[in-house]
C-alpha cells in the first residue's frame, strides 16, 4: 500500500471515530432529553390528575350541596303539607270536642234545673215538694208535703249528668250522716237568741266599766 492509501484509511478511520463520537454524544443528548421528556410529562400527568380532581371535587361538592338543598326543600314542602293537615284533622277534632263538651255541659245544666220534672213521677213527689239547694246536695225533696199527707217523707237528692255516679267527699259525708240517722229537728225561738245576745253585751260591758 502506497502512503496515499494509508492516509485516506486513516482519514476515514478518523471520520469514522468522529461520526461515531458526535453519534455518542447525541445519544446521550436525546436519552437526556428523554429524561427530561419523561419528567415534564410525569409532571404534566400528575398536574392534569390533581386539577382533575379538583375540579370532580367541586362538582361533587357542589352536586351534593344542590342535593341537599333540594332534598330539604321537597322535605320542608311536605311536612308543611303534613302539618297543614295535621292542623286542619286537630282543629276539626278541637271543635268538635267544644262543642261536644258545650252540648254535653248544656244538656248536664238543663238536667240538673228540670230533673225534678223526671223524677216526680219516679219517687212520687209532686213538684211543688222539691227544694233546691245546690249544695252540698243538690234537691231536698218533702214527699206528700203538698198532699197534706201526716208521714212526710224526707228524700236528699243528688244530681249526677255524666256517666260516673261517685261522690265527691262532702257528698259522702252528707249521705253517711244521713245514713246513720245524724239527723234533727230544731225549734229556734229567734227573740230568745237575740235577747241572749243583749244580755251576753250588757254584761261585757259591766265588766269593762269596772275594770
Amino acid at each position: 500500500m502506497t502512503i496515499s492509501d494509508f492516509l485516506i484509511v486513516g482519514i476515514v478511520l478518523s471520520s469514522f471515530l468522529i461520526i461515531l463520537i458526535i453519534s455518542f454524544i447525541f445519544e446521550r443528548r436525546i436519552s437526556r432529553l428523554r429524561v427530561l421528556i419523561e419528567q415534564e410529562r410525569l409532571t404534566a400527568q400528575r398536574a392534569a390528575q390533581e386539577l382533575a380532581q379538583k375540579i370532580f371535587n367541586q362538582w361533587t361538592e357542589t352536586s351534593i350541596n344542590s342535593i341537599r338543598t333540594e332534598m330539604m326543600d321537597i322535605i320542608k314542602k311536605d311536612y308543611q303539607v303534613q302539618l297543614e293537615t295535621w292542623k286542619k284533622q286537630e282543629e276539626k277534632k278541637i271543635r268538635e270536642d267544644a262543642i261536644q263538651k258545650s252540648i254535653n255541659t248544656l244538656l248536664g245544666k238543663i238536667g240538673e234545673e228540670f230533673s225534678p220534672v223526671l223524677l216526680s213521677n219516679k219517687f212520687g213527689v209532686n213538684l211543688k215538694d222539691f227544694r233546691h239547694l245546690g249544695t252540698p246536695v243538690d234537691f231536698v225533696a218533702f214527699k206528700g208535703l203538698s198532699d197534706e199527707s201526716e208521714e212526710v217523707e224526707i228524700i236528699f237528692l243528688e244530681i249526677k249528668s255524666g256517666k260516673s255516679s261517685g261522690l265527691i267527699d262532702r257528698e259522702r259525708r252528707v249521705r253517711n250522716a244521713l245514713t246513720a240517722r245524724r239527723v234533727r229537728y230544731e225549734i229556734v225561738n229567734l227573740n230568745d237568741i237575740i235577747g241572749n245576745l243583749k244580755e251576753e253585751l250588757n254584761s261585757t260591758d259591766k265588766k269593762r266599766q269596772f275594770v
